[in-house]
């Protein structure tokens, strides 16, 4: 060989090949550590397994590629009862979905959340939220309270705030696990697929009719203070009137939502 050649880059664990016929190097990008070997410096014996080891590398890229362009499709007869269940499957998910107001919008994957990783959406939207607007807050995660009766505590006095986030189905909003102890504050979340409203409500006994909704939370069977508040829009309004609630869109300023929350959490 004449003239010094590029090193040869080669490690493990690859993501890509990258060849320079002009220079006559060769790199391979990776995850794990990288070894440099000097062309020059190493006799045929190890250029060849190295040409080897690379021919293998492109191999198997090439292989992983054609997996992932692949799809598997299963033959069936349409007559068969696997034919027929996906006959009922295909029909009863589109008429499921044909109601499903939040299909093809931008916050549809909220709506597909199980009950928990829906809750966190609340909790991570108010931290982001008091970050944004410099409003003290303190959380230690999903264990912020002992007896799980708050989240976060909130404001200049960090009073005890329990958040709670609910998703529009049936043309209402449903809040579980409410408990009559332990928060200063409950601020309800409630989203829609254009929007939402956050309602910051001072502790109330959970056993009274609340004066603006003029309803009154459902104790859970089998419990004894564990509670159920349903909302509906004009539910929403009523708080939004009585300035205990802010709607929100597209379109709202983090700072405006942070006002609403420094003036109700005192």
């Amino acid at each position: 060989m004449s003239g010094k050649s590029p090193p040869v880059i080669y490690r493990g664990e690859y993501k890509k090949i990258e060849t320079d016929f002009l220079l006559g190097s060769i790199s391979i990008t990776t995850m794990s550590t990288t070894k440099e070997i000097d062309i020059n410096a190493t006799d045929m014996s190890e250029l060849e397994q190295i040409k080897a080891e690379l021919a293998q590398v492109k191999a198997e890229l090439a292989a992983l590629n054609q997996s992932r362009n692949t799809s598997v499709v299963e033959s069936y007869a349409e007559d068969s009862v696997y034919g027929k269940l996906k006959q009922l499957g295909d029909e009863l998910f589109a008429t499921q979905n044909a109601a499903n107001v939040w299909r093809n919008t931008p916050l549809q994957a909220i709506n597909e959340l199980k009950a928990d990783p829906a809750g966190k959406v609340g909790e991570e939207l108010m931290k982001t939220i008091c970050l944004a607007c410099d409003i003290p807050n303190e959380s230690t995660g999903d264990k912020n309270s002992k007896d799980g009766t708050y989240d976060q505590k909130i404001g200049d006095a960090l009073k005890k705030v329990e958040i709670k986030t609910a998703r529009l189905g049936g043309n209402k909003y449903q809040h579980e696990t409410l408990k009559n102890q332990g928060c200063d504050y409950w601020l309800f979340i409630d989203l829609k697929p254009d929007g939402g409203c956050i309602t910051i409500l001072p502790h109330f006994d959970l056993t009274n009719k609340h004066p603006i909704t003029g309803t009154t939370p459902s104790l859970r069977k089998g419990t004894s203070d564990v509670f159920k508040w349903d909302f509906a829009e004009n539910h929403l309004n009523k708080f939004v009137a009585a300035g205990k609630a802010i709607k929100f869109d597209k379109n709202t300023p983090m700072h405006q939502l942070g006002e609403f929350i420094k003036l109700n959490i005192v």
